[in-house]
């Protein structure tokens, strides 16, 4: 894993989602990045004819992105990837791999639009594959209360924003430790403002039958997390706060976010329970679907 945000890889459906996502991209410059690659993927069907498909109007849309983001002072380059089936996930990743991107930028519709929260979504797919981080950006909708046929999208938290409070979740898993490097590396740079760590106690622990067993448990983790904090520098360590909860992990996170105003969640996209991470349920999924600010996931380790 890279842990550098120089070059970020942006993917783009050319649709009114992408047009927020592009606007936001410059903001990234406070993460240090200094070029962006934009990729968008045609996938064109198979009619058994011998047939010509045009991708002018995509290149256009591309180069009208790209001379946007240049007069914000960043290096961009476009990769626009057509062809019988392509499938859009895969060919993001092939896409960051190719160009050597540090990380993945990608949309979402969230808990507002029900498809995003099945498996097939490509911000899911993308998600739970990629083997850089992703930063998850979270669009939701917005009904006209007059007219039920017209919505528009919008973010709700800027990305200049997100490194104001950071949390970082964790179940102390090699994969947690991985994100949280990444959370010392942007507070070595300085670039953070506030830094809160929980972790979420769940229903399965065995330690929690007694109430002797949960003090223990709990002074445990708290040991744990107040070591983590010492790991900070000068800058955030007295002010980082420590959260232990208990209960469902991925409600507890939202909770904890919502109430105490933070701006940017960073775990691991795979935690302790790496298989199910797979499937709808894993911790980083609920995050992922019911956060309204940014969200920045960092995977596995994987051979």
């Amino acid at each position: 894993m890279k842990s550098t945000f120089v070059h970020a890889l942006a993917a783009l459906d050319l649709s009114e989602a992408s047009d927020l996502i592009v606007d936001l991209l410059p903001q990234f410059k406070k993460f240090g990045t200094k070029k962006v690659t934009l990729v968008t993927v045609v996938s064109v069907s198979f009619t058994g004819q011998r047939t010509e498909f045009n991708t002018e109007k995509h290149s256009k849309r591309l180069k009208e992105y790209k001379s946007a983001l240049e007069k914000h002072g960043l290096t961009v380059e476009t990769d626009l990837r057509s062809g019988t089936y392509f499938y859009p996930p895969t060919e993001i990743l092939e896409s960051a791999k190719e160009n050597d991107a540090d990380f993945v930028v990608i949309g979402s519709r969230g808990q507002s639009k029900v498809q995003e929260m099945l498996l097939g979504s490509t911000a899911t797919e993308v998600l739970q594959r990629s083997q850089l981080p992703v930063f998850l950006i979270n669009i939701e909708m917005k009904w006209n209360e007059d007219d039920t046929q017209e919505r528009k999208l919008f973010i709700r938290k800027e990305i200049d924003e997100a490194l104001n409070h950071v949390m970082h979740a964790t179940d102390f898993s090699d994969t947690a430790n991985r994100a949280f490097d990444v959370v010392k590396l942007l507070d070595k740079e300085g670039k953070i403002g506030k830094i809160s760590l929980i972790h979420v106690q769940g229903h399965h622990a065995i330690a929690l039958k007694d109430p002797a067993s949960h003090e223990a448990l709990t002074r445990q983790n708290r040991e744990i997390l107040e070591a983590m904090r010492n790991t900070l520098s000068d800058h955030t360590r007295t002010d980082a706060d420590i959260f232990i909860t208990f209960g469902t992990p991925g409600k507890e996170i939202i909770q904890a976010i919502e109430e105490n105003n933070v701006t940017l969640v960073v775990m691991g996209s795979q935690g302790k329970g790496f298989v199910h991470e797979f499937f709808l349920g894993g911790v980083s999924t609920q995050v992922t679907r019911f956060s309204k600010i940014p969200v920045l996931l960092v995977p596995a380790k994987r051979d």
